[in-house]
Formats: C-alpha cells, sequence, structure tokens
C-alpha cells in the first residue's frame, strides 16, 4: 500500500471504522469501555399471588387452628372461660407461641389476657420477657425453664393431633397400634406426646416385648425432660444386659418396619 493511498483512508475515516467494528466482536479490555449492562426489568407478583416461601408458613395462628379442628378441640380447655380459639389466638405470630403462651398461663396462673396483651400488643415481647414482667419474682433460671416446659407441652399438643389425624387415616395402622395397647386403652390418647408413627409403634413394640409398662415408657420417652428410648429401656429393666436390650431395640425397630410397610407407610430410619 502507498503511502499516498494511506493517507487517503485515514483521511476518510475508513480505518477507525474498522477497528471500532473488530472491537464489538472481540470486546477484550483495552478496547474501550464496555457498555453498561441492561437493566433487567422487574416483575411484580400479581395482586394475591404468593411465593414459593409463603402460602401456609404465612398463616395466622388463628388461620391454622381453623384449619385444625382436632388441635382445636384439644386446646378448648386451656381457654379462659368464655374465650374462643378465634379470639384467643388473635394478634399472635404463630399457633406455636399462642399454645406455649396458654401453658404458661395454666402453669404459672397467669390470666391469660394479660399475656396476650405482652405478646401481641403495639411493642410485643418475647414469652420470656413478658413472664418476667407479670411475675418478677421469678429468676431468669427459673424463666427459662417456664418457657422450654411450655414450648415442649405446645410441642406434643401439635405432635399429637397430627399423629392422631395420621392413625385414623390409616385404617391397617391404627388396627396394627391398638392391637400392642392394654385393654381399654385409647389410641388417640396412648399416641398423645409422640413425634411420629414409628416413635410410637416403636415404643409400643418394646413395651409389649419386654413386658414394661407402657404408660412408663412413654413417661420416660415424651416427658418434660424425655430421654431415648434405650435409657427409658435401662430405668425400667435395670436387670438387662446391655447385649439383651440391644437386641431387645433391633428387634422393636424390625416389627415396627413390617407394621408401617404392611400398613403402606414411609419407612424411615429409626432414632436410637
Amino acid at each position: 500500500m502507498t503511502k499516498r493511498l494511506i493517507i487517503l483512508l485515514l483521511a476518510g475515516g475508513l480505518i477507525p471504522a474498522l477497528a471500532q467494528k473488530g472491537q464489538g466482536k472481540m470486546g477484550g479490555a483495552g478496547l474501550g469501555p464496555t457498555p453498561p449492562p441492561v437493566a433487567a426489568k422487574s416483575v411484580k407478583a400479581a395482586p394475591g399471588a404468593s411465593s414459593p416461601t409463603t402460602g401456609a408458613s404465612n398463616m395466622s395462628a388463628s388461620q391454622r387452628l381453623a384449619n385444625n379442628p382436632s388441635l382445636s378441640t384439644r386446646l378448648q380447655p386451656l381457654l379462659p372461660a368464655g374465650a374462643t380459639i378465634a379470639t384467643a389466638s388473635a394478634g399472635f405470630r404463630n399457633q406455636g407461641q399462642f399454645i406455649a403462651a396458654l401453658h404458661v398461663s395454666r402453669n404459672l396462673s397467669i390470666p391469660f389476657s394479660q399475656l396476650q396483651a405482652k405478646l401481641t400488643g403495639s411493642k410485643p415481647e418475647s414469652l420470656g420477657r413478658a413472664i418476667h414482667d407479670l411475675r418478677p419474682a421469678l429468676g431468669k433460671r427459673a424463666v427459662r425453664q417456664d418457657v422450654r416446659v411450655a414450648e415442649r407441652q405446645a410441642e406434643r399438643d401439635i405432635d399429637t393431633t397430627r399423629l392422631a389425624s395420621q392413625l385414623s387415616a390409616n385404617p391397617t395402622l391404627a388396627a396394627r397400634a391398638q392391637a400392642l395397647l392394654p385393654a381399654g386403652t385409647s389410641l388417640k390418647t396412648a399416641a398423645s406426646g409422640f413425634a411420629s408413627e414409628r416413635q410410637f409403634l416403636l415404643a409400643e413394640h418394646v413395651a409389649h416385648d419386654l413386658k414394661v409398662p407402657f404408660t412408663q415408657l412413654k413417661a420416660k420417652i415424651t416427658g418434660t425432660d424425655p430421654v431415648s428410648l434405650k435409657s427409658a429401656v435401662r430405668a425400667l429393666r435395670p436387670d438387662l444386659g446391655s447385649s439383651t436390650v440391644k437386641a431387645d431395640l433391633k428387634m422393636a425397630r424390625q416389627e415396627t418396619t413390617i407394621d408401617l410397610q404392611s400398613a403402606g407407610e414411609p419407612v424411615q430410619r429409626a432414632s436410637r
């Protein structure tokens, strides 16, 4: 290319245009500023629509209890005279907090209306703070213990009604569980306090196989200070050696698995 031709190309702007065109394809560093990214358009959810993380988890205590008549019935005796589940649960963050407050009211003889005001007012307090305010004579350690007890009672209430519903919905499993109980024992009452079908059936088999009173075994496993099934058996049958206890628990787990499989229920690994 002659010197004259180069001068003409520069003057006509052809080389800068080609350079700019090449930059668009390569986009490498040092070839000029990178164009700013295009901002993504925000999408607004339709009115009333809920995201995957909302929905049932955002239901109020009143809504959840309205959909759970078994739990509402169980809680009715804990309510103040003349109160309803709907009015008593109004304003609580969730049903667990509400149920724990009911138990604190009963356990410590605190008027429920006072607790409700502390927990659901314009400046809501924690359950521990509310107890401290209403029972200032109690020390911090006692308050923490009272909260733990009430929360465990609330968990048992929720688990009990859930387990009772599961058992009643599966006649085969209910029949197997009933057959392991002492005569005259209500299945619903016996299942109260257990966290799962498997835990309940496992305790039934252990009590049946080792001739341990079911009520005593249940008290150890589901009480305010629950222990493992192995610890409960050792406490109630100190005459049994470690190897015997281990073998008996293994047999009970196998029997429980057979019960669940026969009833078409999912089989999960048992806790020790």
